[in-house]
């Protein structure tokens, strides 16, 4: 993976920026709209009305409303990836698939998702 355009930290995590994608290292046990619409606005900032995709890069289970997916501007956030090797994290990834009306994909590892993000972008 190349080296990040610009990363910034955040009280629920740091976000690595890149051309196409985003990786946000949640270190927060649980994300309310709150708190999503912080993250939202760092990335909307950083992206300026471009496409991208959100990677999730979650070392250990949090607990995610749906509430917090309410400020998603779909046109410009394309994809959602969530990435762990926790099993529990992924049956809740199971969940927020739902509340996304856009590509929305789970992996054991970052090298897939942004793989992934590239071809989401390229494609929307």
């Amino acid at each position: 993976m190349k080296a990040p355009v610009k990363t910034y930290s955040t009280p629920f995590g740091v976000m690595q920026c890149f051309e196409n994608y985003l990786v946000f290292s949640l270190k927060s046990p649980k994300i309310t709209r709150v708190e999503a619409k912080q993250i939202i606005s760092v990335a909307e900032t950083h992206y300026r009305k471009k496409k991208y995709v959100f990677i999730s890069n979650r070392t250990l289970p949090a607990s995610i409303s749906e509430e917090a997916y309410k400020d998603i501007n779909p046109k410009y956030m394309v994809g959602i990836a969530i990435v762990s090797s926790d099993e529990n994290v992924r049956k809740g990834a199971v969940s927020e698939q739902g509340w996304f009306d856009g590509a929305f994909s789970f992996f054991t590892s970052l090298e897939d998702a942004t793989d992934w993000a590239n071809t989401v972008v390229k494609r929307s």
